[in-house]
């Protein structure tokens, strides 16, 4: 038996799949999206307990909810979002989980837009072919599905963060001053989510340098509403927190000297702490829960898509040649995904992998600018196919981890690859 027959099946079905999608790009998008949204809410609410940090954060967005005072080192927003799940649907599981479950939804539609944006328009379909490459990342991800299933704020944070890019990357290309007003917005929200997401302005910055757009002729827009706009939707936050009184900035002021000596000064490990560059090496994941019942074991680990994660390994050299060759996309797209990962290097807290959340939509940003680039031949789109093939399989070989769906012990531990996911 050879390979031939099979090679030539799946170019026949490589063929017809990709002439589908360019013709239909909205109809696959609204596929994936609709398909994860009813996977994210799919018994949503099965497990009772409080899954890992949601013993803080839930209990934070009740405590608004009843006007209880309470001290948490992240901004209100997030914690904010949470609560309004609550108020419209009670407070069940389902009502903690629900907006992290619409948020991350939503995550995908803004990594179709932002792929999109990243080519030109004279490229024609690439930039349609971008957006949906990138979006299918995002899609087939464990840890973005596992964020967009609990009651967390990181979702909330990722969502705002790519809205902030794209809109500032769409007032590049298209100088409407919408998209700058749009870009502000996000950058306050953002960071109202957590406040190093204040990182999303130095990527306006970045490609402002990259893209050479005259500062000089906008310096007033840019002060009014990337600095001035963010800042007080920022500020506005803390009206949840504190009263509108002569104290008020004193108070803000006061609770971000403590939640930074906190972040700065926190000595205490975990035993789910892992080193900044680790991440995209998968090497320390997060359980987020675990039973065995009757010798079935139903769990929930922070994991994400082994080939998703660990392409970051090609597609960060490849987009750093890229760059040599005058690619300004690679360019905005790596020092992006830099900008949002090296920060990590300087804290001396305990870490987690999933702060890598933001640097991996880049650097997935990244991989689907590559892969579009195979789309000019036939032999190119048959890799494309054969990478979203194994990305597929890989999706359903780890959903029952990232899902808690019951598994034997056996079943279990053929995924666990590597000794310290345990």
């Amino acid at each position: 038996m050879t390979l031939q027959p099979i090679l030539k099946q799946l170019n026949t079905i490589k063929s017809f799949c990709s002439r589908e999608i360019l013709e239909r790009p909205w109809f696959f998008l609204a596929i994936l999206i609709v398909g994860s949204f009813l996977l994210r809410i799919w018994h949503l609410g099965a497990i009772r307990e409080e899954i890992f940090d949601e013993v803080y954060f839930v209990h934070f967005a009740k405590n608004y909810l009843s006007g209880t005072s309470f001290f948490d080192i992240h901004p209100p927003l997030g914690k904010l979002i949470i609560a309004l799940g609550i108020k419209i649907f009670s407070d069940t599981q389902f009502g903690w989980r629900i907006m992290s479950a619409i948020f991350g939804a939503a995550v995908i539609l803004l990594g179709y837009l932002t792929g999109k944006e990243l080519k030109k328009p004279a490229d024609g379909e690439g930039g349609k072919i971008v957006g949906l490459l990138a979006a299918a990342i995002l899609a087939l991800d464990g840890l973005i599905l596992v964020y967009s299933r609990v009651g967390l704020m990181d979702i909330f944070m990722i969502f705002f963060t790519l809205l902030g890019f794209w809109s500032f990357l769409k007032f590049a290309n298209s100088k409407k001053l919408i998209y700058l007003v749009l870009a502000g917005l996000s950058l306050g929200l953002a960071a109202s989510v957590k406040y190093i997401a204040g990182l999303l302005f130095l990527t306006f910055l970045l490609i402002i340098f990259i893209k050479k757009i005259p500062l000089k002729k906008i310096i007033w827009q840019f002060l009014i509403f990337i600095l001035v706009l963010p800042t007080l939707i920022y500020l506005a936050f803390f009206l949840f927190n504190f009263p509108a009184n002569s104290h008020f900035f004193a108070k803000v002021l006061e609770w971000h000297q403590q939640s930074l000596n906190y972040n700065l000064t926190l000595k205490e490990g975990h035993p789910y702490g892992s080193k900044w560059w680790t991440w995209f090496l998968l090497l320390r994941p997060i359980w987020f829960y675990f039973k065995d019942i009757d010798g079935h074991y139903l769990g929930i680990v922070g994991l994400g898509n082994p080939l998703a994660w660990w392409s970051s390994l090609l597609v960060v050299p490849i987009l750093i040649w890229r760059i040599y060759k005058k690619d300004t996309s690679a360019a905005i797209i790596l020092g992006s995904f830099l900008i949002f990962l090296l920060p990590w290097a300087f804290f001396r807290r305990v870490l987690f992998y999933y702060h890598a959340l933001s640097a991996f939509v880049f650097v997935s940003l990244g991989t689907a600018y590559l892969l579009e680039k195979l789309f000019k031949d036939n032999f190119g789109k048959l890799i494309v196919f054969i990478y979203f093939l194994i990305l597929i399989f890989l999706f359903f070989y780890f959903l029952p981890i990232w899902m808690a769906w019951p598994i034997s012990s056996d079943q279990f531990y053929h995924r666990m690859w590597l000794k310290s996911w345990i």
